[in-house]
């Protein structure tokens, strides 16, 4: 797809992209070295972009390709760079300065979780370790909120491809939970209707009483809303490529998440009590026996 694309042409839109596959320019290599295609002026101007391109693509510069493809297209980086992705959420305390209480990553390396109080110093270095993130609705929400929260640790990516964006230019709108029942990507029964709101109370019962089985619910709950993230990639790719009418372009096979279920139950059992969460249920169980013997 990412060879189609002829929109990284300053002034070309759309429309005009589609008007040369019309054409029967359908990759970068189509274009005429010679002779009138869109104009003269610009015409020199696709031709040198297009050799930018070339190179940047055989370097792997996924960086260099971002800059030149319109961010409402960078879908179609996906791909090319798919080894190179990171698909992430995250979890906050819910007051007016949020901070992150836990973040779930899935790349090619598997899942990994970071927890406030645990490993979360570590996220920065983790996040900058893949080019390419993939997040809903995190361009608004999860990225800024870690930015605010590590400052210049924080490290920034080639590319962000958001997928609320994506979706809802394929006519998806709704929350992340809602797309993914209407693409057959729901989530087990003890996990249906949990919200955001449901993760601060969570956190809340965590650090309250060093509840570890509140912990444990929203770190499954985290992780299910980044590994969930692969599918709903992949799925929102190929539905784009129908959205153009590009049959001949090979789909991307989807994500089954069976293949990470083992991981999550393993991360989920390896969360035993902190000796702050142990002190801290010490105090709570040394409150109850005062208040019977009054």
């Amino acid at each position: 797809m990412l060879r189609r694309t002829f929109q990284l042409i300053p002034g070309v839109g759309p429309w005009k992209e589609k008007d040369l596959w019309a054409r029967g320019i359908q990759t970068w290599d189509d274009f005429p070295g010679n002779g009138t295609v869109l104009g003269q002026k610009l015409d020199e101007a696709a031709r040198r972009r297009l050799a930018l391109a070339r190179e940047a693509l055989e370097r792997r510069d996924l960086k260099g390709l971002a800059a030149m493809v319109p961010p409402r297209e960078h879908w179609r980086l996906y791909p090319e760079f798919a080894h190179d992705a990171v698909y992430f959420d995250i979890e906050t305390d819910g007051k007016q300065e949020q901070a992150p209480t836990v973040v779930a990553l899935f790349d090619d390396a598997g899942l990994r979780v970071f927890i406030q109080g645990r490993n979360m110093d570590e996220l920065p270095e983790a996040m900058a370790e893949r080019r390419l993130w993939v997040t809903f609705n995190g361009s608004c929400f999860d990225v800024p909120v870690l930015r605010d929260y590590f400052g210049k640790r924080f490290p920034t990516p080639d590319a962000h491809i958001d997928l609320r964006f994506v979706c809802r230019r394929l006519g998806m709108g709704g929350g992340l939970k809602e797309i993914e029942d209407k693409l057959g990507l729901g989530r087990p029964p003890h996990m249906k209707g949990v919200n955001g709101w449901d993760a601060v109370l969570l956190w809340r019962a965590y650090l309250a009483r060093g509840d570890v089985e509140a912990l444990r619910f929203l770190v499954e709950y985290n992780l299910y809303d980044s590994f969930q993230l692969r599918s709903l990639m992949d799925k929102a790719y190929n539905r784009a490529l129908d959205d153009l009418n590009l049959e001949a372009e090979p789909r991307v096979p989807v994500f089954e998440r069976g293949e990470v279920l083992y991981d999550v139950s393993r991360l989920i059992m390896e969360l035993g009590p902190t000796e702050r969460d142990l002190r801290v249920l010490e105090r709570v169980r040394a409150q109850d026996r005062e208040l019977h013997q009054d």
